[in-house]
């Protein structure tokens, strides 16, 4: 019961670190039009290798549940993005993970624009009961048509870890580490029922106890098949990988997915 209740609150609070793709229309976004709402759910099945150690080889299969809204205002967006998990190995236990992300995007339709960002993240099945950040970083559009658009981000982040000891998971490591955190963006529609949307980060900083420097890349690709005006079928692949991972866990992890999503 303690973990269900963790998994809504950490699905409704908005307060993305696996790169975090808006599964709304993304390029409303970057319109003229504004003072509206939109939003996306969707359902999907998925397969990934998110062993707790780096000795174990064991594939998961689970459910995925995404949660998007975003408020377009006349000169900046405010966004909110919400995943949560559940997977299970043969024979193993339920697990589950989530993240919340909000995000606002101020002077939206600049060509050189700003954001602000929190999110709070957990992940039973790599022993992470709590990761929370809060950052900033120019936007930076190098390119936009009507059918696609590319974008550079460039800022820093204040993260804070919890991980869990694999040998006792009652003992708890803490960490707090500022990072530099960059990433970059990019959309394309092929006609008006496909299009694709990738985004990579970088996020690396000193850690000065442990004396390493730690650095995270991860990123996402999503495939988007608009079936009605509110039903579409999507695809997404995403991985992450960690040069110094705080205990020793699996360095690369990925996650496969398919799925409908309803959006309004």
């Amino acid at each position: 019961m303690k973990s269900f209740l963790l998994s809504v609150g950490i699905l409704v609070l908005s307060t993305a670190t696996y790169a975090q793709i808006l599964k709304v229309n993304k390029g409303s976004i970057d319109s003229d039009s504004s003072g509206y709402l939109m939003g996306s759910t969707s359902v999907d099945f998925n397969l990934n290798n998110k062993s707790a150690t780096a000795e174990q080889s064991i594939t998961y299969t689970g459910l995925e549940a995404d949660a998007d809204l975003a408020f377009i205002g006349k000169q900046h967006a405010y966004i909110l993005i919400n995943q949560l998990n559940y997977f299970k190995s043969t024979g193993g236990p339920l697990i589950s993970t989530g993240y919340a992300h909000f995000r606002t995007n101020f002077l939206r339709k600049k060509q050189l624009s700003y954001e602000l960002f929190t999110q709070i993240q957990y992940d039973g099945g790599r022993k992470m009961p709590l990761r929370y950040l809060l950052g900033g970083n120019t936007r930076l559009r190098l390119a936009s048509s009507a059918h696609s658009s590319l974008f550079v981000g460039i800022g820093v982040m204040y993260e804070k870890e919890n991980w869990k000891m694999l040998t006792d998971e009652t003992q708890i490591i803490y960490k707090s580490l500022l990072k530099s955190t960059n990433y970059i963006s990019y959309k394309q529609a092929f006609n008006e029922h496909v299009n694709i949307n990738v985004m990579a980060y970088y996020q690396g900083g000193y850690d000065g106890e442990a004396d390493v420097f730690r650095s995270r890349i991860s990123g996402e690709a999503v495939l988007n098949v608009k079936l009605t005006n509110l039903l579409a079928f999507n695809t997404s692949f995403s991985a992450q990988y960690e040069d110094h991972p705080i205990i020793p866990i699996n360095k690369l992890v990925y996650s496969l997915t398919n799925g409908f999503k309803f959006s309004f």
